[in-house]
Formats: structure tokens, C-alpha cells, sequence
């Protein structure tokens, strides 16, 4: 790989650098000197209006070295037009040149951007082969790789598009603006040839002092944002003893040696500047009184003034072209060191990785898995192993016994071909398992050895992850049901949606159940376990917000976060009367949350499940309990209003059936279910659609499955309910056929990792470490490989359990291979015999 990132991107995007250089320079640089033609002739005829005719065009320049009885020197005699004319051409000519400029900078910006793609896109693959072939071991070095990248890649993005047009295009600016020069009178070319040089000059040494100011600017921020932090950490030692002065005065210190520094920093740049100032002043004027010397005997004729402004539009455009090419230098330097590394760790991280064979192996259908003297070190789990020889005859179904520590998992690994033994070797068929390419045998041997590393997108994208074809869904299903994970995803498919408009047979079917389960839990005689949504009677299931509500929210108007601070809410529950005493419970719901968990801190566990308020709202709770005792003498203004609002925000979010303080009685019921039917009647048309209401006849579209088939909810004040109700449920969803779609949209939730999930996203820390594991083993048998190496997927505290899954996964890879890591020889006892059995102790075999 290329040190160099110019280097690079030369070789990576010739075609599309050289095409932009050559559309540049080829056709941007006529452009740019026919329209600075143009406007050379328009001034011309200002200046000679009087003449009967105007050149257009005329290309001549005065030579040295050629007799001045000769004239000047005519490229092209250009055409003869009348003022008027002239000035209609060159105004056209200088339109057109500026929109055929536009169009091509737009092409050469385009081929900047392809070859930018390009170059980001061959290094990122560069990098990303090499972190996906690198071995275990290696991850320490592809983490170190990778941030590299990620560091360079948000500013090589230019580097790459423009570091070899840009000094192709200072060179042609350059040469136009010399051109030009020549072109006004031989005397200006000094001129402009040391401009330039002094423009670039001055360029380069504002450059670096800004460089410098930004980079002491940003170690001066950070210094005081780190002293600032430590005055705060000593506070308390601050108050304690006084030490107030004392910090001023340590505060002060720092911040006079920081200002210092600044000051000799903002003095330099200005000492920098000042070359600038002087040159962008007396540049203008010397070049004005060399065009009009005379010479020593007064003959030499002035520059045209057409010429001068021509000439200085080119020398405008070459500062300008200097100044963007000595801002990529800048930049070049800046990255050139972490890029060479980049260059050196990429190929250290290749060397790494195991040799791949130049004709790979074919894997075997069948055949004897051989490790001979192996011994390894995993550094994932610290394991290590040393000395196995052992040989599996594969399809076979062996056991590999031994706790956690003891080199089971290693020798798992190993057999899998995911870790490569430090000595020895492990034979397939013969075959050494690094002959095979990499990808194939994993697809032959899968290992699910760990927990299952989740991806953003849904739970079937989880389990299909690596899985190449497709699945069926009863395949799916099957593997579900066979690791565990089928009671998981049949639970978020009732926490799923249904949509009516794009699945209206699921909708109706829906609807059916929903008559069925009533039934059956009339029939069961468990009609009381379930208190349906009746839109004359308040469901003590629900909160006080959702009473109201009667359906769900769609979108953030009426949102439980939302909804006590909305306008048409609060204005109904003023017209019911119910603002008042709603505060007044919110106040009293404070106050019992404040006392029952005055001695728990945020992040207990009982907090965060019954309490009304968030752990950051706590100590406003706290503050208003403390200075308002009674609901009466409330504050006015913005803050009493702010007070009574957040406390009707707490009593909307009441339930009486689960926080049981006794504050709704069952007329504060009526007044409730009256301000529902207010709510819904008297809802302006614009907001129709935030809210859903229950229809009985009809599916909620916002609503979870598990809720339109229930049409209410679970009475949480019978024990027992909750499991008993959805094993009912779930016998009649088989019932009407509406099983695969619950499992279909379970499978469809959503998995957010990095979140902590809930609603339509299941985030990382809602799902358990077991259905992690199951996810990993139902990732490998979903690929139907010839090996299956199970190394952690049957531990389990229960033995009974882990015989039943054990026999389970035997039945399902009858006839293939299968290789299982068992905590303890007794799961063995009540086992049909395996083919063979390994004993791992002391990170090595005992027995085989």
C-alpha cells in the first residue's frame, strides 16, 4: 500500500484525475482567457469610443527581441467590428464562457467526487479486508486500525478530490496570468512573476501562524474547561475552608500565562498580515505605474487599460488558485504522518492473518476430524489448551466435557476452525482446515460459542445473519422452537402492529379472535381475568391519561409524555372541572412516592418500576412536596402554573389498581368517563388523527396485537392472570390460524443495538444473555452446515433441561455432524451414547 496519500489516489483514480485535468486545464483555461478577452475589448471600446472600429480578439503581444519597425507579434488578427457590434459580441462571449464554466466545473467536480469515492471507497475496503481475515488475537490491532480510519477519513475526503488538480490548475492560473501579462506589455511579466511569488509567500506564512493560533486556542479551551471541572470537584474543600480567594487567584494565574501566550500568537499573525496589507496596496500601484512608463525617452507606449484589467483578472484568479493549493499543503502535512501509519498497520494486520492457499480445498462431505498435538490460547475468554490429539468421526454427534476455564471452549474453537491452534494442526478429511477458504468453512462447521453479537435491523435479520438463499418461514419456525427463542419472538409479535390497510385479511382475522378469546374466556370461566375496553365504563386496567385518551396516540400530541401539557387536553379538563382535582391528586401521589422511596436511591430497581416521575424529575418532586404541603395557596404565574401542570402530568399517569393509594373513587370515575366522551366529541378536525380510538368492531392500528385481540387489558390484581390469560391466547390464535403471522411479526420487531428497547425497537439490554446465546445457535443451524459445534448454547443450571434441549438438537441434526461442550458428566446418564466423548481438564484431554 501506497505512504503517500497522493501517491494513492493517483493510482487508485488515474482515469478520473486525468480526465479532470485535462477538462480543466484544456477547456476551463481557453475559457478563462477568451472571457478575460472579452472583457479586455469591452473596456477597449469604452476607452476608444471615438473609433469607427474595434478589434475583437486580436491576439498580439510586443517581443523583445523583434525590431520595433515590425510591430508586435500577431497570433490572431481577431475580427473588425463596429463599436455597438463589439460590445453585443464580447457581452455575449462573456456570457457564454461564463455558463460553459459553469457546466464544466460541474463536470470536473464531478470526476473530483468519483475519484474521491473511488480512493475513500478502496481504502475503506482495504482496511475492512484486512480487519475481516484478521485472526482472534489480532483485535487489539484492527480496533487500533479501524480508529485510524475513522480518524483520517473525515479530512482526506479533499486531500483526495482536489491534491492533484489543484497545483495543475495553479500552474495553468499562472501561466494565463503571465500570458496575459506578456500580452499587455513585456514589462509587466517581472511584475506579476514576483506578485505572485510575494502573494504566495505571504499565503503560506498567514497560513501557518493561523495554524498555530487555532491549535494554542484549542489547548487554551480545553485547559480551562479542565480547570473549571476541577474547581467544581473542589467545591466542597472550597466552602469547607474558605479557599475562595485562594482559587481566584490560581484561576487568574493560568488564565494570565494563557493570554500570554495568546497575545504573542495573535502578534505574530498580525506581523504576518501586515506583508499582506502592504502588498495588496502597493501591488495595484506599481503595476498601474509600469503600465504607464514611458521609458527614458518618453516613446514607450502605456498599457491599454482593456489589457491592464485582463491582465490583473488573471493575476486575481492565480492568488486565489495559489491560495486553495497552499490550503491543501497544509492539509497534506497534517495527514501525511497518520496516514503513512495507516499504510504501515494495514499490511502488518494483512501479515497476520493466516495464508491463504492458492487453490483452496475442497471441503468433504464426510471424513475424520483430526487434531494432532494442538495447543492454543484464545485471548477472548483467557483459555488455553495444550497437547490434544484426539480424531471425531464426522457425521458423528461427540461431547466435549468440561466447566468453564478448562480449554473446552478453546478445543470448541478449534474444531470449529474459528481459532488457529499455536501448534499442531487440525485435519478434515485429511485436509488441513486452513486449506479451506475461510468463508466455506464456516458455512460447512458453524461454531455458536458465545453470546450472538446483534446487528441493527429486525430479530430474522439477527438469526439469518451470515445465512446465504432463504429460509422458510416453518424453517424458521422449526429452528425457534428448537433453540428456545420461540417463546421470546412469539412475545414481541403480540407486542407488534398490525396494519389494516396493507394486511385487511390479518385485520379482519384479527377481529375474529378477538369474539373467540371471549369465549373462551367465558367458557374457561375467566371472563373477570380480563377488563375489556368499554367506552361507558372506566378501566381500572389503565391509567387516568389513557381513560381519557380511550385509544392511542398517534404520534407525539398525545404522547403520555406530551399529553398533560397539551392545549386541547387541559382545556377540556377545565371545562369538566377536573383540573383542580387532578392537581390536587398529583399533589398527594408526590407526596406518597416521596415518602415511600425517600431512602432509595435513583437507580434502584423498585424506583424505576413503581415510581410515577423519572430519577431526574425526583428532586423537583421533592422541592414542591417540601414548600407545598396542602393544595391550596398555589404560586402565581409561570411558576405556579409549571407546578399545577407537572402535577396533573402525575395523575394522568395513575393507576389505581397498581400504585393503590386510594384517590379515585367510582364518581371521580363518572367525571372521568364523562371527559373521555368530551375528549372524543368535541376533538377539532386537525387533530383527528393523533389519536386512534378503540372501536370494537374495528382493529387498532396503533395498538399491539396482543391488545386488539384482548380488546382491554390484563386484571393485574388476579394472581396467576397474566400467564393464564396468554396461554388462552395463544391456544385460540393457533385456533384461527393467526400463529405464523404472531411469529411473523415478532420476527419482524425491530433490534436497536445500543438502545434499551421497548414499543417496536428491541434494544440490546431487553434481550437477555440466554436468548443471545439462542440467537447464536439458531444462527447456525438455520445454515444447515455439515458440523454444527455447540460451545456454550447448553449450559444450564438445570439438568433436566439441558437433557431435554440435548436431545432436541440431536433429533434435528440426525445423520449430520454434531459437537456439544457439557458442563457435567451426569447429562450424559440419561443420553442415547454419543459417538464419541472428550474429557477437558487442566486444559488439556484426559480421556477419549
Amino acid at each position: 500500500m501506497d505512504r503517500d496519500p497522493i501517491v494513492f489516489t493517483w493510482r487508485t483514480a488515474p482515469g478520473e484525475h486525468a480526465a479532470a485535468i485535462a477538462l480543466a486545464l484544456g477547456l476551463g483555461g481557453p475559457l478563462a482567457f477568451l472571457a478575460l478577452l472579452c472583457l479586455r475589448d469591452l473596456v477597449g471600446v469604452q476607452v476608444h469610443d471615438s473609433a469607427p472600429v474595434g478589434q475583437f480578439l486580436r491576439i498580439a503581444a510586443t517581443l523583445p527581441w523583434r525590431p520595433a519597425a515590425e510591430g508586435p507579434f500577431v497570433a490572431f488578427a481577431g475580427w473588425a467590428l463596429p463599436p455597438a457590434e463589439l460590445v453585443r459580441v464580447a457581452f455575449l462571449g462573456l456570457a457564454a464562457a461564463a455558463l460553459a464554466s459553469a457546466g464544466l466545473g460541474w463536470a470536473v467536480a464531478r470526476l473530483c467526487f468519483r475519484a474521491q469515492t473511488r480512493t475513500v471507497a478502496a481504502l475503506q475496503g482495504r482496511v475492512t479486508e484486512a480487519i475481516l481475515r484478521a485472526p482472534a488475537g489480532a483485535r487489539d490491532e484492527a480496533r487500533a486500525l479501524a480508529q485510524v480510519l475513522g480518524d483520517l477519513l473525515a479530512r482526506l475526503d479533499t486531500l483526495f478530490g482536489l491534491a492533484i488538480l489543484m497545483p495543475a490548475l495553479t500552474i495553468g492560473s499562472a501561466v494565463l496570468a503571465l500570458v496575459l501579462a506578456g500580452m499587455a506589455a513585456p514589462r509587466l511579466l517581472p511584475t506579476v512573476a514576483a506578485g505572485l511569488l510575494a502573494a504566495g509567500l505571504t499565503r503560506a506564512l498567514i497560513q501557518r501562524r493561523m495554524q498555530a493560533r487555532t491549535a494554542l486556542r484549542q489547548r487554551a479551551s480545553g485547559a480551562a474547561g479542565r480547570a473549571l471541572a476541577d474547581l467544581i470537584r473542589r467545591m466542597p474543600a472550597v466552602r469547607a475552608h474558605g479557599a475562595a480567594a485562594f482559587e481566584r487567584g490560581r484561576l487568574a494565574a493560568k488564565g494570565a500565562s494563557t493570554r500570554d501566550a495568546l497575545q504573542a500568537s495573535e502578534s505574530a499573525l498580525a506581523y504576518a498580515r501586515a506583508p499582506s496589507l502592504a502588498l495588496a496596496i502597493l501591488l495595484p500601484a506599481i503595476v498601474v505605474a509600469v503600465a504607464l512608463w514611458r521609458g527614458h525617452d518618453g516613446t514607450t507606449t502605456p498599457v491599454e487599460p482593456g489589457a491592464l484589467l485582463a491582465a490583473g483578472g488573471a493575476f486575481a484568479l492565480a492568488v486565489v488558485a495559489v491560495s486553495v493549493m497552499l490550503r491543501l499543503v497544509s492539509l497534506y502535512r497534517a495527514l501525511a504522518v497518520p496516514f503513512r501509519d495507516l499504510s504501515l498497520g494495514v499490511p502488518a494486520l494483512e501479515g497476520r492473518a493466516a495464508a491463504r492457499p492458492a487453490t483452496p480445498a475442497v471441503f468433504p462431505r464426510a471424513g475424520t476430524l483430526v487434531a494432532l498435538g494442538v495447543g492454543a490460547y484464545d485471548p477472548a475468554t483467557g483459555e488455553r489448551l495444550a497437547g490434544v490429539d484426539a480424531a471425531l468421526p464426522m457425521p458423528g454427534h461427540v461431547a466435549i466435557l468440561g466447566e468453564r476455564g478448562s480449554g473446552s471452549r478453546v478445543l470448541a474453537a478449534i474444531l470449529a476452525g474459528q481459532l488457529e491452534p499455536s501448534a499442531g494442526a487440525v485435519t478434515y478429511g485429511g485436509l488441513d482446515l486452513r486449506a479451506f477458504e475461510p468463508e466455506e468453512r464456516a458455512r460447512r462447521i458453524a461454531l455458536a460459542g458465545a453470546e450472538a453479537i446483534l446487528i441493527e435491523g429486525s430479530l430474522r435479520q439477527n438469526i439469518l445473519y451470515g445465512a446465504a438463499g432463504t429460509t422458510k418461514p416453518d424453517d424458521l419456525v422449526a429452528t425457534l422452537r428448537l433453540t428456545g427463542l420461540d417463546a421470546f419472538a412469539y412475545a414481541r409479535g403480540l407486542e407488534g402492529t398490525v396494519d389494516p390497510v396493507a394486511e385487511p385479511e390479518i385485520a379482519r382475522a384479527v377481529v375474529a379472535a378477538r369474539h373467540a378469546v371471549r369465549e373462551a374466556l367465558a367458557a374457561d370461566k375467566a371472563g373477570r381475568l380480563v377488563e375489556p375496553f368499554d367506552p361507558a365504563r372506566y378501566n381500572h386496567q389503565a391509567t387516568v391519561g389513557e381513560n381519557i385518551l380511550f385509544g392511542e396516540a398517534v404520534g407525539p400530541a398525545f404522547a403520555p409524555d406530551h399529553i398533560a401539557t397539551h392545549p386541547y387536553l387541559r382545556a377540556v379538563l377545565e371545562a369538566e372541572g377536573l383540573s383542580r382535582p387532578l392537581t390536587e391528586i398529583g399533589l398527594q401521589v408526590a407526596r406518597s412516592l416521596v415518602e415511600i422511596f425517600a431512602d432509595l436511591p435513583d437507580d434502584h430497581p423498585l424506583f424505576e418500576t413503581f415510581s410515577l416521575f423519572p430519577s431526574a424529575e425526583r428532586g423537583f418532586f421533592e422541592d414542591l412536596v417540601g414548600r407545598q404541603p396542602e393544595a391550596k395557596g398555589w404560586r402565581r404565574g409561570p411558576a405556579g402554573q409549571r407546578d399545577r401542570k407537572r402535577l396533573i402530568g402525575l395523575a394522568l399517569r395513575y393507576s389505581e389498581t397498581r400504585h393503590r393509594f386510594g384517590l379515585i373513587d367510582a364518581a371521580f370515575e363518572e367525571r372521568l368517563v364523562a371527559a373521555r366522551r368530551s375528549f372524543a366529541r368535541l376533538m377539532p378536525p386537525h387533530l383527528r388523527a393523533s389519536v386512534e380510538f378503540y372501536d370494537p368492531a374495528r382493529l387498532t392500528a396503533a395498538a399491539s396485537l396482543e391488545e386488539n385481540i384482548l380488546f382491554g387489558r390484563i386484571n393485574g390484581e388476579e394472581a396467576g392472570a397474566e400467564a393464564r390469560v396468554r396461554a388462552l391466547v395463544r391456544r385460540v390464535l393457533a385456533d384461527e390460524g393467526l400463529e405464523p403471522a404472531v411469529y411473523r411479526l415478532g420476527l419482524e420487531s425491530r433490534v436497536e443495538p445500543g438502545l434499551a428497547g421497548g414499543g417496536a425497537s428491541l434494544g440490546e439490554n431487553a434481550i437477555g444473555s440466554r436468548e443471545r446465546i439462542a440467537i447464536d445457535l439458531a444462527r447456525c443451524l438455520v445454515r444447515h452446515p455439515d458440523i454444527v459445534v455447540v460451545a456454550i448454547a447448553l449450559e444450564d443450571p438445570k439438568p433436566d433441561e439441558i437433557r431435554t434441549r440435548l436431545a432436541a438438537l440431536r433429533a434435528a441434526r440426525a445423520g449430520r455432524g454434531l459437537i456439544v461442550c457439557l458442563p457435567d458428566v451426569r447429562i450424559l446418564d440419561a443420553a442415547e451414547p454419543f459417538d464419541a466423548v472428550l474429557r477437558i481438564e487442566r486444559n488439556t484431554v484426559l480421556a477419549a
